[in-house]
């Protein structure tokens, strides 16, 4: 928690400057929420539920902090009139100009409105505002995954000094060059590979330290075209593979740090989709099948906006942000051409107007004012003052043959310049509260331009004039479920040409995108959510035919044929999810990028495909040897606790588990679902294939100690050993002398050895330490614990 106490030389005490809300719950006084905002509108939450604590960090606009202050100086004036319900203090401390106000419980409650604006802060903050909050502009958060204060730890490629106990270890059994070997992997120690049973080290991680390497979470050996592997996942969502006998590192994806920005163009042909967070760098893909083409370093700083330019010749991309720098790459190579200094606050807005060999780059954010560059040169042109707010869209028209920039933003107005003169021509109130996105779309052939708001609506303007030309329903019926939609902020607007017709791309904060008509005003289609509000959307044209040159890109990589006809739009969510989506039908053509939640399980398949299981409720598939995206579906939507991946009668199978209890079956390594398997009394946190009498079932272990089979082929419950325990942390089934076996290890360390037809307990024997996995082979049973293997 903040210090937002401190005690006066005098002995009085003061508080600083900001706001600062308490919330609790009222039929649970020991849960409550605490908020902070300093004046320069730093932001920390803290929910606490049950007794456990969460916190959260981040930044509001300053156009939260002024709509605070005006709501309490109405309040004022109204006599306060309406008292917010429930308990809630409120302080509010450097900001009012009537001085310092606090308001506590009962008569004294803080004034409704306030209380509401700041409710929405926090919905917001912790990520169930269920689309009826502020506009991603408004208020951003902080990876909540990221946790500053942890002492720096290596896991593969790294290793640090030994951290406490409690430091994540994980484990797994495998073949390495043909020898039965266990892998274990420990924070701030590294990993190591030895032989089982007589533990030879095969190899384990250098020396030395490596910032930003994985914390292990989960770990799997497998085999692809006769080569070893080894995965890793870790609690950011990012995954590394190593070659087990050469040691080299054959790919890795970067952790999720949120898709605040994204961008799309058609670079030789071929469809790319770019996108970054908050932190870390723009990543660049192949949009059809979301190949990685390397990364453009932003120094760690991150993109709050992306834009796609072609100029003489050149594919461009620029990126600003937090760091109030403008930062511009020839994408063929990633060779970075300019690096423009001038705003003093994050820049949030970027925009192109290509000029044959020449064009011009204009830039606009919180200290609110709009730079133009020189694309070519980086020579600044123009600075262009008038806002009283961040500005949050930009874009280029044409008027009487002249360019004209449009600029809209959180003051609610939209603004006009002259490109060529640098200065102002017009400017108007969209009365619709705070602006968020703006394009230039073409409606009955003229130019209009196209403004989004924070409660939902598309208005459009005629630029010269800034004459209402209409506007798109906040909340459409929508025509294929046949209900009205609840009106959500507007995050972002992106304008193409679907085979002669205009179309308008909105994105909003309920996670949907919905694409309009804009020759009717119809609303064409509706995707639903996924990965958490929409915070950005982009749409390229791909090739006519489908087809695709080949070419460098991003820094080196090598982009290959697209199956992309038409549009692409690529959606960027505040969770870090990335889709690319043909526009033609809205079919998902791939999902970018890592996962947005810690990896909780790993599995080679049969064929070698790597799978993954994350916390983020998805289950995602990989080619081992590069890395590339195969699959991504929807598995658990509370989170998937374990996978699994077999084969029955020569078909591919996966096995996932989720916090929802159950377990599901999934056909081949292509996401066609299967039967949910229920009857399972907690999450399972082990799962594996095995066969009883000839038939295939899937096993699991669970956090209350029981183990459940199933029948694969029908999806019926075969048994349940019953448990009220601690939670089965590793699983294995053997076939021995005609006889299923299953052996598996609990969090107290027992080792269980289980009669599978009979549903008996031969055996238990305790193992001093907690089995992370469990192994048969001809020599006897194998455990691998934080110490290391033991032998039965």
């Amino acid at each position: 928690m903040p210090d937002t106490d401190s005690l006066t030389p005098g002995g009085s005490r003061a508080q600083v400057r900001g706001v600062r809300l308490s919330l609790r719950a009222a039929d649970g006084p020991a849960d409550r929420t605490d908020l902070f905002i300093a004046p320069d509108g730093s932001l920390w939450g803290q929910r606490t539920t049950a007794g456990a604590a969460e916190e959260r960090t981040g930044s509001v606009d300053s156009a939260v902090l002024g709509r605070l202050v005006s709501r309490l100086r109405q309040d004022a004036a109204d006599g306060h009139s309406v008292a917010a319900p429930g308990p809630a203090r409120l302080s509010v401390n450097g900001l009012l100009p009537s001085g310092d106000a606090m308001w506590g419980e009962g008569t004294d409650a803080p004034p409704a409105p306030a209380v509401a604006l700041l409710g929405q802060v926090v919905a917001q903050l912790f990520g169930d505002s269920q689309g009826g909050g502020l506009p991603g502009i408004a208020v951003q958060v902080d990876d909540s995954q990221e946790d500053p204060s942890a002492a720096p730890a290596a896991a593969y490629g790294g290793s640090a000094e030994a951290g406490p106990s409690s430091s994540r270890t994980a484990a797994a059994f495998g073949q390495v060059s043909g020898r039965a070997a266990y892998v274990l992997a420990e924070e701030g120690k590294g990993f190591g590979l030895y032989t089982v049973p007589d533990q030879e080290l095969l190899g384990s991680s250098p020396a030395e330290a490596s910032a930003g390497a994985l914390i292990p979470e989960t770990v799997a050996l497998g085999s692809f075209e006769e080569r070893g592997l080894l995965a890793a996942g870790d609690r950011r969502g990012a995954l590394k593979v190593w070659d087990t006998t050469t040691g080299a590192a054959l790919h890795a994806t970067a952790a999720a740090g949120g898709a605040q920005a994204v961008a799309a163009g058609t670079v030789r042909g071929v469809p790319l989709a770019f996108a970054a967070g908050r932190t870390g760098d723009v990543h660049a893909w192949r949009a059809s099948d979301a190949r990685s083409l390397g990364a453009l370093s932003t120094a760690l700083h991150g993109a709050a906006a992306l834009c796609h330019a072609r100029c003489a010749d050149l594919d461009l991309l620029a990126a600003a942000g937090e760091d109030a720098v403008v930062r511009v790459w020839n994408i063929a190579d990633g060779e970075r051409l300019h690096l423009l200094v001038g705003h003093s606050e994050r820049v949030s807005a970027l925009a192109v107007l290509s000029l044959g060999n020449q064009a011009v780059l204009a830039s606009g954010g919180a200290d609110h004012d709009i730079r133009l560059w020189d694309l070519a040169t980086g020579r600044p042109l123009a600075v262009l003052s008038g806002h009283a707010a961040t500005v949050t869209g930009l874009a280029f028209v044409e008027l009487a043959g002249r360019p004209v920039l449009a600029s809209c933003s959180l003051d609610g107005t939209v603004r006009t310049w002259d490109v060529r003169e640098g200065r102002a021509l017009h400017g108007w109130s969209a009365r619709c509260g705070w602006l968020t996105s703006l394009v230039a779309v073409t409606l009955n052939g003229a130019p209009v331009l196209a403004t989004g708001d924070e409660h939902g609506s598309v208005r459009f303007w005629e630029p010269g004039s800034g004459t209402a030309a209409g506007a798109l329903a906040a909340a459409p019926e929508n025509p294929f479920e046949g209900v009205q939609e609840a009106a959500t902020p507007v995050n972002s607007l992106a304008a193409a040409d679907l085979e002669g017709t205009p179309v308008l791309v909105a994105g909003h904060g309920d996670g949907t995108v919905r694409v309009w008509d804009l020759s009717q005003g119809a609303l064409l289609r509706r995707l639903d959510a996924d990965g958490g509000p929409i915070t950005s959307v982009a749409v390229t044209a791909g090739t006519a035919d489908g087809g695709a040159a080949n070419g460098a890109t991003a820094g080196g990589g090598t982009a290959g044929s697209s199956e992309a006809a038409g549009p692409v739009l690529v959606c960027g969510t505040a969770s870090g999810t990335v889709r690319c989506h043909r526009l033609a039908d809205g079919a998902l053509l791939s999902a970018p990028g890592p996962h947005t939640d810690r990896v909780t399980a790993l599995s080679f398949a049969p064929s070698g495909v790597l799978v993954s299981g994350s916390a983020d409720g998805t289950v995602r598939t990989w080619d081992p040897l590069d890395g590339t995206p195969l699959l991504r579906f929807a598995a658990h939507p509370g989170g998937v606790t374990a996978v699994a991946a077999g084969e029955d009668g020569g078909h591919a199978l996966l096995a996932t588990a989720g916090e929802d209890c159950t377990v599901r079956l999934w056909h081949g390594l292509r996401g066609i679902a299967g039967p949910v398997l229920t009857g399972a009394t907690a999450p399972a946190s082990a799962l594996v294939f095995g066969a009883l009498q000839g038939r295939a079932v899937v096993i699991a272990g669970a956090s209350d100690g029981s183990v459940a089979v199933w029948d694969v082929a029908t999806g019926r419950s075969v048994s349940v050993l019953p448990g009220d325990g601690p939670a089965v942390r590793s699983l294995v089934h053997q076939e021995l002398e005609g006889e299923s076996l299953v052996a598996f290890g609990d969090q107290d360390g027992t080792l269980r050895l289980l009669h599978l037809a009979s549903g008996t307990v031969l055996n238990e024997v305790g193992t001093g330490a907690v089995p992370l996995a469990v192994s048969f082979d001809d020599s006897g049973l194998h455990v691998v614990g934080a110490g290391g293997l033991s032998s039965f």
